[in-house]
């Protein structure tokens, strides 16, 4: 893997696996086809995978020229395939690895699977929280996560403390659908548990207290975990570790 991080020369970020894995959303801004490939928005209150995901768009050629319209498990599996795949070329091989890392990352947050007619959230607006998120999806993008530690290292080390061999070998298991319906799950239960639900027509805003903001911290230091061992066993299986 490191390999072949190393022989990309793409400027959107340096080239280690850590600069890497924001890739896809540097990229995702001059290449707006690929937006849709980050979330499927599976509505909380009528939950429908397949409707979510453009009822699964079969693929024709390679998977980082695929349609617009496809959702970030369709995309996993096929990213997941081509990596694997010996026949898949140089190119492709490396466009697969970078999407995949920020893909499987991507259906561990749960405002990028649930939906309320909110955009993920994005539409509900925050009347105050510790960090300043202006809206729901930033804080369980950004604010949630940083409130685990100081700096990414500290984090990482805190996370991996807690991670027994029984959780990586349960958690390595399963397919991006099982893993997006968990995120759903925790979304629908704890992301949504607001005192209203505004949508993007009615608008409105919320505020978080403190219970909210400690089951968002606890929540979110499990699902890194299982991003992490579950992006670690995509990538052993494709590439041959």
């Amino acid at each position: 893997m490191d390999t072949l991080l190393a022989s990309d020369r793409d400027p959107l970020t340096a080239p280690d696996f850590a600069s890497r894995a924001t890739w896809a959303d540097k990229f995702r801004s001059a290449h707006r086809e690929t937006a849709a490939w980050h979330f499927v928005d599976i509505e909380i209150d009528n939950p429908d995978l397949k409707s979510a995901c453009f009822d699964f768009p079969a693929l024709h050629g390679e998977a980082a020229h695929g349609p617009a319209q496809d959702c970030v498990v369709n995309k996993i599996d096929e990213f997941a395939a081509e990596l694997k795949s010996p026949a898949t070329v140089a190119t492709e091989r490396l466009l697969a690895l970078k999407f995949l890392i920020h893909f499987i990352a991507d259906v561990h947050q749960p405002l990028h699977v649930a939906d309320h007619h909110d955009r993920g959230g994005n539409c509900i607006l925050l009347n105050s929280t510790p960090t300043q998120a202006s809206n729901l999806h930033a804080y369980w993008d950004v604010d949630v996560v940083a409130q685990l530690g100081r700096t990414p290292a500290e984090i990482a080390d805190k996370l991996d403390a807690r991670l027994t061999a029984a959780q990586s070998k349960s958690w390595a298991q399963g397919t991006a659908a099982i893993w997006a319906m968990e995120s759903f799950d925790i979304g629908r239960r704890d992301a949504y548990a607001l005192p209203s639900l505004p949508s993007c027509d009615s608008g409105g805003s919320v505020s978080l207290s403190a219970d909210y903001a400690a089951r968002a911290q606890e929540d979110a230091a499990i699902l890194l975990l299982k991003g992490a061992v579950r992006i670690a066993a995509v990538l052993n299986e494709a590439l041959g570790n």
